[in-house]
């Protein structure tokens, strides 16, 4: 089983495809994550419930959430087509192009997850000695200095724990992809997690299905060791 898995094609291109996409909401989340939580962490009026409602979409069921951007995502009364249309851009038929079905997952991906990362980001920065501020402001350093230089730095391990929780459940997405685009068109969003359901209930090659599973726990443990020894090293 695992011979002919390492000699198909399409298992390299749909473990080539996971590692694009994890690496892609990762990114994307912490980025974005980071500036949100930024914004969040400040006092003013109604901060509370905006956290509150921010948090939202974390909640909401992965074939419910597929379903909802699928509908999204269609071209001719999908929001995000008539949203380009109110802006002058050019619309895009995100689920039927090679090139953009992939785009379109990791919009959907990024807009549930980043509200979860920015919340643990927050948290990080909100257990940062005020005496830092005041430090930073005696040194004249602005804003975005100030947490370049010096929170991003003092919340790495936070940066990291929430860098590798995201990387596993990423890298094992299967509900999201198989509902929106059922990993097409085409191959075009075929990745490890569908390439293991259509090897085990569409071609009935359980051997096959169970060997691509154990490679994902594999390439999710390789991954886990490189995180905890930045970790390790962050915390040394």
């Amino acid at each position: 089983n695992y011979g002919q898995l390492l000699g198909d094609d399409l298992f390299w291109k749909a473990l080539r495809l996971s590692l694009v996409f994890t690496a892609s909401v990762v990114a994307l989340e912490l980025v974005l994550g980071f500036f949100v939580a930024s914004l969040l962490d400040r006092r003013m009026r109604g901060v509370g419930l905006l956290r509150t409602l921010f948090i939202i979409p974390v909640f909401a069921s992965p074939v419910a959430m597929g379903l909802t951007w699928r509908y999204m995502f269609q071209p001719s009364y999908g929001l995000v087509n008539d949203l380009l249309e109110r802006l002058g851009l050019p619309t895009v038929n995100w689920l039927a192009s090679p090139d953009w079905a992939l785009p379109a997952v990791v919009i959907a991906d990024v807009w549930q997850w980043t509200p979860f990362v920015a919340l643990i980001l927050l948290a990080g920065m909100q257990s940062v000695s005020p005496e830092v501020a005041e430090a930073s402001q005696l040194d004249g350093l602005g804003p975005w200095q100030h947490l370049r230089r010096m929170v991003l730095p003092m919340i790495a391990p936070v940066v990291v724990v929430v860098a590798l929780i995201r990387l596993i459940d990423a890298f094992k997405t299967f509900d999201l992809i198989y509902i929106v685009t059922r990993g097409g068109p085409g191959t075009a969003t075929y990745t490890l997690p569908l390439h293991a359901y259509a090897t085990g209930f569409s071609s009935f090659l359980m051997g096959q299905s169970a060997a691509i599973a154990w490679l994902l726990v594999i390439v999710v443990n390789a991954l886990t060791i490189v995180f905890l020894r930045v970790l390790a090293r962050e915390q040394g």
